[in-house]
């Protein structure tokens, strides 16, 4: 009796071992926007505020990459339109965003926008999108409420975005594993 439980066990954590091993190595590819900043203030594009949302934003990646997933640049589509429509652009047009990372290579588009209304409050908001199907997979939001040298409330609101994504991802792979 022992030696059946014992052969059970072993059988089971081998089971979980070839599981876990296959599911890391299928990476998610993902295109992670900057986040641009819709600063609604009296006095917008503050160079303090642009320096943040760039902390924000290279926090976030390195986070994501941390995470297990496979970041990916832009491509000239998305940057071309990143430089020359507005801050909520891509946010407000999924499809048309998804459209423009076609043929990337890429599973997965993440749009990043730091709302600004009031001085005292940044609100960075991220959408994934799955690539294929145009649709929203995931919508979230943090608030930051702090001063713009204030870099530790900063990145921990980018570790938390960074891991609502990687859980939504995680969820979307388990599904997509067991589905096949």
């Amino acid at each position: 009796m022992k030696n059946l439980i014992f052969k059970l066990l072993i059988t089971i954590c081998l089971v979980a071992l070839v599981g876990n091993s296959a599911f890391a190595g299928t990476k998610p590819k993902v295109i992670v926007l900057d986040f641009q900043l819709n600063d609604l203030t009296d006095l917008p594009n503050a160079p303090e505020e642009l320096a943040r949302i760039a902390y924000l934003t290279a926090t976030y990646k390195h986070q994501l990459a941390v995470m297990g997933v496979e970041v990916l640049p832009a491509n000239e589509k998305l940057e071309s339109y990143l430089a020359t429509q507005s801050a909520t652009y891509l946010f407000d047009n999924v499809e048309h965003a998804a459209m423009l990372a076609a043929g990337s290579g890429a599973d997965y588009l993440l749009i990043g926008v730091a709302l600004k209304p009031t001085y005292l409050f940044v609100y960075p908001r991220i959408l994934l999108i799955d690539i294929k199907t145009k649709n929203v997979l995931m919508a979230k939001a943090s608030q930051l409420e702090s001063s713009w040298s204030d870099k530790n409330t900063t990145a921990r609101a980018a570790e938390k975005l960074a891991k609502f994504v990687s859980d939504a991802l995680n969820k979307i792979q388990a599904k997509n594993t067991i589905s096949k």
